[in-house]
C-alpha cells in the first residue's frame, strides 16, 4: 500500500515549488557561497535553487522516494548537493558544521511535542559555526489555535486539487491534506505540534541563539497573529 507521499510524489513540485519570495529571503540571511543545510527538503526544490545561486548545500529527508528526485535534479543541473536520508530528530548525525541551517515549509511541527523541538534546537546550534543563523518557516499556529481551525487556499491544477485543512483538537493540530486527481481521492491525517512564535524564541534562547528576528511572511512583514505564516531566523 503506497503512502501519502508517496501518491503526493507526480504532484510535489507543482503544489511546493521553490518561489522567488522563499529564495530571495534565505539568500538575505546567509553569505555568498555559505554551506548550508536543508532539514526536509522534500524533492529538493528550495536546495537546487540555491545552489545553482552558489551556496554549497546538504539536504536531509526522511521520505525515502523524494530522495531520488534531489539526486536527479543535481545531476540534471550538474549541482554538487550532499542528499542524506535524515530526520529531523537525526541532524545530530550530519558530520559537518555549517554557515547555516535551514528547516522551511512547515516541517517542525511534524515533531511531536515541546521536547523533541527543543533537541532540534540543540541539535542544529551545535552543527552551526558561530555567527551563523537558523531559519525555520512555519504555518502561524497563533492563529489556527485563535479561530480552531485554518484552510490554505485551495491548490487546484488541470490534473489535480489539493487541499489542506487545520483544526484543534486536544491541543494538538489535527492536519487534513486531500489530493484529488482524475482517477480517485487520497487523504491523509496526522496531527502536528503547534509550535508558536514565543514558544519558539524562547527555546531558542536558551540554546544560546541571538539577535532572534520574527517576521509574518518572507517579504520581511512585520509579525502578528493575523500573519500568514511565521518566518523566524536566530543567529548563533
Amino acid at each position: 500500500m503506497s503512502t501519502f507521499y508517496e501518491v503526493l510524489l507526480p504532484f510535489y513540485d507543482e503544489i511546493f515549488p521553490a518561489n522567488d519570495k522563499q529564495i530571495s529571503f534565505l539568500s538575505s540571511c546567509f553569505p555568498a557561497a555559505s554551506t548550508l543545510l536543508d532539514v526536509g527538503a522534500g524533492t529538493g526544490n528550495t536546495a537546487i535553487a540555491l545552489a545553482a545561486a552558489g551556496y554549497h548545500l546538504t539536504a536531509t529527508e526522511p521520505e525515502q522516494g523524494m530522495l531520488p528526485k534531489i539526486i536527479e535534479k543535481a545531476a540534471r543541473d550538474r549541482l554538487p548537493i550532499r542528499v542524506l536520508q535524515h530526520s529531523m530528530q537525526q541532524v545530530s548525525r550530519v558530520n559537518e558544521r555549517f554557515d547555516g541551517i535551514y528547516c522551511i515549509g512547515n516541517t517542525l511541527p511534524h515533531l511531536d511535542n515541546v521536547q523533541e523541538v527543543r533537541v532540534f534546537l540543540q541539535d542544529a546550534y551545535h552543527r552551526i559555526k558561530e555567527n551563523g543563523k537558523l531559519v525555520i518557516q512555519t504555518v502561524n499556529f497563533e492563529k489556527v489555535l485563535l479561530r480552531h481551525a485554518y484552510s490554505f487556499p485551495v491548490i487546484e491544477k488541470e490534473t489535480f486539487r489539493f487541499t489542506r485543512q487545520y483544526k484543534l483538537q486536544n491541543g494538538k493540530i489535527r492536519f487534513t491534506a486531500t489530493l484529488e486527481d482524475h482517477s480517485d481521492i487520497y487523504s491523509n491525517t496526522l496531527l502536528l505540534y503547534p509550535v508558536t512564535k514565543n514558544q519558539l524564541q524562547s527555546e531558542m534562547q536558551e540554546c544560546g541563539f541571538h539577535s532572534i528576528t520574527a517576521y509574518g511572511d518572507y517579504a520581511k512583514s512585520p509579525y502578528n497573529s493575523e500573519a500568514p505564516g511565521l518566518v523566524i531566523v536566530a543567529v548563533k
